[in-house]
């Protein structure tokens, strides 16, 4: 049986969810919630560009009782996740959320004790870890090729446009904005298993763009247990082209960006060596790898394992992100509680 599926808020990065949900032989778009009259015109568009036909309204309440949907695919701006991903849960359907879960700590929290009452299966969307180099570099240093990593550091650089993107209340921040993807990079390759001890912070600006009402530009140092440690940079007003900046540094070798430094893989070579797979280096959706990423969610509703980011797994990063937002406001360093065999923070 082909699960439907709901779109929410057809915008340009739901367009990729419906192309990548339609390729998926056992998947289906039945139905998508639109809530302005740009957003029905890109529903029809996107009926009529990838050849499906599906009920669309914009009473999102209404389509959650609808039998044919058994998954929901929350593509809205920050501010309206966190409440259109509860709905979700509560009409029990299994739930992808476009990236971030939330823009506060309580949002968080209340979807990870929903998704957790629940035992739906949920996926926070972090599309970086899906690139087919990133895949490759966590491979190499899961099979030790560059010893203990001990340093891991990423940078999001990016113009954002305005409206909605510039507010906090609507956008979360910075760091919510675009940060997470680096912030959950150095996690991912640094070891998720390693806890995290402490983190120091600062953020600055607007300096070029005043219509922000947050600081645009955030660095944060992390240290982990062991003594390892990582850096975070953002800024969501830099006058640049779009740079995603990667290092790591371990004891048998380095990374940068897609290149790998290593002595045991490569004898003899002077320089990185870059890998031939694609790599987080373009701001346009249109070259993620949302194929992947859908897939591997379509995966696990469909063998009932947890994702490979569930909300559980997905709130460690955003436990250090909210982290990093209150060392940034304090100037200062924060150091994180233990609960429950891992760190979070005391909501």
């Amino acid at each position: 049986m082909s699960l439907g599926v709901l779109i929410v808020a057809p915008g340009w990065v739901a367009g990729e969810h419906i192309r990548a949900f339609s390729a998926n032989p056992r998947t289906h778009v039945a139905a998508i919630a639109a809530f302005t009259e740009g957003e029905r015109l890109r529903a029809a568009e996107y009926c009529r560009k990838y050849g499906f036909e599906c009920r669309v309204t914009e009473d999102y309440t209404d389509a959650l009782k609808m039998a044919e949907v058994q998954i929901v695919s929350v593509c809205s701006i920050n501010c309206f996740h966190y409440p259109h991903a509860l709905a979700a849960l509560d009409a029990t359907k299994h739930v992808l959320v476009e990236k971030p879960l939330g823009v506060t700590p309580e949002e968080v929290a209340g979807l990870c004790a929903a998704a957790r009452k629940s035992e739906l299966v949920t996926m926070a969307g972090h599309i970086v870890r899906y690139y087919p180099a990133i895949r490759s570099l966590k491979g190499l240093i899961e099979r030790g090729a560059l010893g203990e990593p001990y340093h891991v550091e990423s940078d999001y650089w990016h113009q954002l446009s305005g409206g909605w993107k510039t507010r906090r209340a609507t956008a979360g921040g910075a760091m919510a904005m675009g940060g997470i993807h680096a912030l959950d990079l150095v996690r991912h390759l640094i070891g998720e298993e390693r806890k995290v001890e402490s983190v120091s912070a600062i953020h600055s600006g607007p300096f070029r763009r005043k219509d922000f009402d947050y600081p645009p530009n955030v660095s944060a140092l992390i240290r982990f247990e062991g003594g390892a440690t990582g850096r975070v940079g953002v800024s969501v007003e830099a006058e640049m082209p779009y740079v995603f900046h990667l290092q790591v540094n371990g004891t048998k070798g380095a990374i940068r960006q897609k290149g790998v430094y290593s002595p045991e893989l490569y004898p003899g070579a002077k320089d990185f060596v870059s890998l031939p797979e694609s790599y987080p280096d373009d701001w346009n959706v249109a070259g993620h790898p949302f194929g992947a990423e859908i897939d591997d969610f379509v995966e696990a509703v469909c063998s009932g394992r947890p994702g490979q980011l569930d909300f559980a797994h997905a709130r460690k990063t955003y436990d250090l992100l909210f982290a990093i937002e209150r060392a940034a406001a304090q100037n200062s360093t924060v150091a994180l509680s233990r609960g429950r065999g891992d760190f979070c923070m005391p909501y």
